[in-house]
C-alpha cells in the first residue's frame, strides 16, 4: 500500500467515526499522550511499542491536521524545502545546529 493510499484509509477511518469533525483540541491532547507513549517504549527499549507509539503518532498527527485546514503533505513538502539547503554542524551527540545559530 502507498503512503497515498495508507492516508486515505486513516482519513476515511477517522471520517467513519466522525474524529475528523471533533474539536481539535481533542486530537492535540492525543498527540500528547501519544508522544508520552513513544517517550516511554524509547526509553524502556521497548521496540514493539515503540514501533506502535510511532504510528499512533503520525494518524494523530495527519488528523489533527485535517482539523485545523493543514494539508500534512503539503506541510512536510515545505517543511523539507526550508531544509534541504540548509547548512550547520552536528555535534558528537547528534544535535543540528543551523549555521546562522553558529553565529550567536
Amino acid at each position: 500500500m502507498t503512503y497515498e493510499e495508507l492516508t486515505t484509509k486513516i482519513m476515511e477511518w477517522a471520517h467513519e467515526r466522525k474524529i475528523d469533525e471533533a474539536d481539535p483540541r481533542v486530537e492535540f491532547m492525543k498527540m500528547a499522550e501519544e508522544l508520552g507513549e513513544l517517550s516511554s517504549a524509547y526509553n524502556k527499549q521497548k521496540r514493539a511499542q515503540l514501533i506502535d507509539s510511532i504510528g499512533d503518532l503520525q494518524i494523530a498527527l495527519l488528523i489533527f491536521s485535517k482539523l485545523v485546514g493543514v494539508d500534512h503533505h503539503s506541510a512536510v513538502e515545505k517543511a523539507y524545502r526550508e531544509i534541504s539547503n540548509r547548512h550547520g554542524k552536528t555535534t558528537a551527540a547528534g544535535v543540528f545546529i543551523k549555521e546562522s545559530d553558529l553565529h550567536d
